[in-house]
């Protein structure tokens, strides 16, 4: 489990009306791939959001985000 406060938190706001692809921002610690999706509004339910610890981890440096969606994605803070 990973203690309060080492978490860092990512939100993408896609308003635009076609979908688009954001880059990712470092998030440090040494997994390769650190960001796990944790709410998606574009996904159906029950993908749409999930426990965070059941979050599935994001591929790649980049995150497709539907059109008028909401994504919100979390890793653990550097040194974490």
């Amino acid at each position: 489990e990973i203690p309060k406060g080492q978490l860092r938190f990512h939100l993408i706001l896609n308003a635009y009306w076609e979908p688009l692809d954001f880059e990712l921002p470092p998030a440090g610690g040494e997994a390769p791939n650190p960001w796990r999706r944790w709410i998606d509004t574009a996904l159906d339910s029950p993908d749409d959001i999930v426990p965070w610890r059941e979050a599935p981890s994001v591929p790649g440096a980049t995150y497709h985000a539907e059109a008028r969606s909401i994504v919100a994605l979390y890793a653990p803070a550097r040194g974490g």
